[in-house]
């Protein structure tokens, strides 16, 4: 199984749709969004996504209540979810997270620094990077394959959108 992950798309709607559009093009079965949205009309682009979505804030995230008027899926963080047989945390930031928390843990994801990270071992640690593309000029979301525990960084500038 394949799930698609996101986050800090921070209000920018061409990156959301580009993330979305490149999503739906794949067998996905999930998308995750580790956090920053921001405002709830941006969140009503990934409303959109043929996989089934599920969220967690981040520390931009203010108008909670307007976000979960549009998704009921979104969580606090660490959120903790089981996909394919495998034990997932999801997380903003990854400083949130006790010792104890990452046991019997075979993914963190986690969000917030806007560069796109993966640190293999046990637990594997992902970082999507940031989708808005506002601090590095990079719009970036990742792809992981729950059978192999094979992350794929995806530059977002690089996939053709016809």
């Amino acid at each position: 199984m394949k799930i698609g992950i996101i986050a800090d798309t921070h209000d920018n709607i061409t990156a959301i749709q580009k993330a979305v559009h490149f999503f739906n093009t794949q067998a996905l079965k999930y998308v995750i969004h580790a956090g920053d949205y921001v405002a709830p009309f941006s969140l009503k682009e990934l409303m959109k996504l043929k996989a089934r979505f599920l969220g967690i804030f981040g520390n931009n995230d203010g108008e909670r209540k307007g976000l979960l008027g549009v998704c009921k899926d979104i969580h606090e963080p660490p959120y903790d979810v089981i996909f394919g047989g495998k034990h997932i945390i999801v997380t903003h930031m990854i400083e949130s997270l006790s010792k104890r928390s990452k046991m019997n843990t075979d993914v963190i994801i986690s969000a917030h620094t806007h560069v796109p990270e993966i640190k293999q071992g046990s637990p594997l640690y992902i970082n999507p990077g940031e989708c808005c593309g506002w601090l590095n000029g990079k719009s970036t979301v990742m792809m992981l394959d729950l059978e192999t525990l094979r992350p794929e960084i995806i530059d977002l500038s690089t996939v053709s959108f016809r």
